[in-house]
């Protein structure tokens, strides 16, 4: 990693050249450009935050080289007839963290190109992308919020499953699985603030959001939303807050969603570890069929931090297309973090695990948040950690489905980090069920069976050998059900990784992987593969 000098100039160049690059690669239809703006937008607020902070500070930039050779022997995933094939990997990536001035952020892109050895599968790209951002454009007054994400997803909860090869810097899925989609969604949300007098605070926020699915139309989604709240100013152990809001969904495979909002709460803090709200007002919407619909909504949440390290949470909240709730618990020690999440909520488009930890990098990035507060330093330390560890910063991710139209997600998840000397431990339980809402306004899965229910169980183990190499041993399981018995499917998978450092820049994994999918086409893999990274 590098201090940027002309590290600005460099960044905005990458970023655009790989937005440009990423976007003739994804690109099925003549719009999907959402992606090469949000990196390019980047790298331009990179170098606007830059001018204003003097060159040179605040902005590192890493780029790396990665190098996988992997050998399997059911390429094609069928019981009959295996094709063992090499499978090579070439996988440029850029990290860049700001933490200075006027934007504070990461972002980590990979571009992975594929080649099959062996094999008459064709060459092909995979991208993958996090990036996490806000820019504070006035001070203290207007902030532009961003995300990005680039995954994979299976199209169908109950099509074929498969592991993905675990590399030093992530994971890639390099089998030729037809049900998986490459992923892509952008958040973009400015929000204004002031005061009002002396009495209030207000924000005005706006929220769009746009989701592709590359090679299927399923997934494709974009949102509109505007809020404003009004706060009473100075609050002490009583306050007031008033919220209007709307929001509208389309979806390329089902009718559009519209919501509109207004509520007024009131929060009641006794005592510095407590925090009560209670809400009650007026929601309009079709989430339950194609003419809007009215009705009263209300809620109460509470909050209990005793300690930094503990946090228990509640929130409840009545809707007239069925209610939502949130339970929390947490708790750090020096060397270990436990979490327990349960929570219900309506879902626009795609379907996925939500809430909780739902990987390595969330949960080590909670274990870690005593001995680094600042999150943008957290998360060097965090992607640092695991890459001596051997485990993968995506590895265990949460289960989902490409969707569309509305949706009851119940997603229950807990969560177990231990820490030793050498040894870490972690442990995962995930339970999420998918029920449609409303009658013939989803496409995919949900239109086809009332209710998905998916849980997967996590164990992972890593071994510190030497102050540069550790052992991690892996193991998962998958399972989905629905209506009817033939919507079944269950993939368990074990994973062993060597992971060492070669001089100070260069990383070199080694790894072997066996998966067993029980489904509509059974299989058994078996694989083995080797990495080298080499960061600039």
């Amino acid at each position: 990693m590098r201090q940027a000098g002309t590290a600005t100039d460099t960044a905005t160049g990458m970023a655009t050249g790989m937005a440009t690059a990423m976007a003739a690669m994804t690109r099925r239809k003549a719009e999907p450009r959402h992606l090469a703006i949000a990196l390019a937008a980047w790298g331009a607020l990179a170098q606007a935050q830059d001018g204003a902070a003097g060159a040179g500070r605040g902005l590192t930039v890493a780029p790396r080289l990665s190098v996988m050779q992997s050998w399997t022997d059911n390429l094609q995933l069928t019981e009959q007839n295996k094709d063992a094939a090499l499978v090579t990997t070439l996988a440029p990536g850029l990290s860049i963290t700001a933490n200075n001035g006027s934007l504070r952020g990461t972002l980590d892109y990979t571009l992975n190109g594929i080649a099959y050895l062996k094999s008459d599968q064709p060459s092909r790209v995979q991208n993958a992308l996090t990036a996490n951002a806000r820019a504070e454009l006035v001070s203290q007054t207007l902030f532009v919020d961003m995300k990005a994400n680039i995954g994979q997803q299976s199209s169908s909860a109950f099509g074929l499953q498969s592991a993905p090869t675990s590399g030093s810097q992530g994971a890639v899925s390099n089998l030729a699985n037809p049900n998986q989609r490459e992923t892509m969604t952008l958040a973009v949300s400015p929000s204004l603030r002031g005061m009002l007098g002396g009495w209030a605070t207000y924000e005005l926020r706006g929220d769009y959001t746009q989701t592709e699915a590359r090679g299927s139309s399923l997934g494709d989604s974009r949102g509109n939303a505007g809020s404003l709240r009004l706060s009473q100013a100075n609050a002490g152990l009583l306050g007031w807050w008033l919220q209007v809001s709307t929001q509208q969904f389309k979806s390329a495979a089902a009718p559009a969603n519209r919501d509109t909002s207004l509520r007024l709460g009131m929060n009641y803090r006794p005592d510095p570890d407590w925090t009560f709200t209670a809400n009650v007002g007026r929601e309009r919407s079709n989430y339950l069929g194609a003419s809007q619909s009215s009705g009263t909504t209300a809620g109460a949440s509470a909050e209990w931090t005793p300690t930094v390290r503990t946090r228990l949470g509640a929130d409840w909240q009545r809707h007239d297309y069925g209610s939502s709730h949130a339970l929390t618990a947490e708790h750090r020690l020096q060397r270990a973090a436990l979490r327990y999440t349960d929570s219900q909520s309506t879902m626009l488009g795609n379907t996925g695990g939500g809430g909780g930890a739902r990987t390595n990098y969330d949960l080590f990035f909670l274990l870690y948040a005593s001995r680094e507060p600042d999150p943008i330093k957290r998360d060097l330390l965090v992607r640092s950690e695991l890459l001596r560890l051997g485990l993968s910063p995506d590895g265990v991710a949460a289960t989902g489905f490409l969707s569309s139209g509305p949706s009851r997600l119940r997603t229950q998840q807990l969560a177990l980090t231990l820490q030793g000397v050498r040894t870490t431990l972690t442990a995962q339980l995930t339970r999420s069920l998918s029920s449609r809402l409303g009658s013939n306004q989803n496409g995919g899965d949900l239109a086809n069976t009332s209710r998905v229910e998916q849980r997967s169980y996590s164990l992972s183990a890593g071994y510190q050998l030497t102050p540069t190499s550790g052992l991690s041993l892996v193991a998962s399981r998958q399972e989905t059900q629905g209506d009817n018995a033939n919507q079944s499917t269950q993939l368990t998978s074990w994973f062993a990784n060597w992971t060492g450092r070669l001089g100070s820049r260069m990383d070199m994994q080694l790894g072997v992987r066996r998966s067993q999918y029980e489904g509509s086409t059974p299989y058994t893999e078996n694989a083995a593969y080797a990495s080298l990274t080499q960061q600039f």
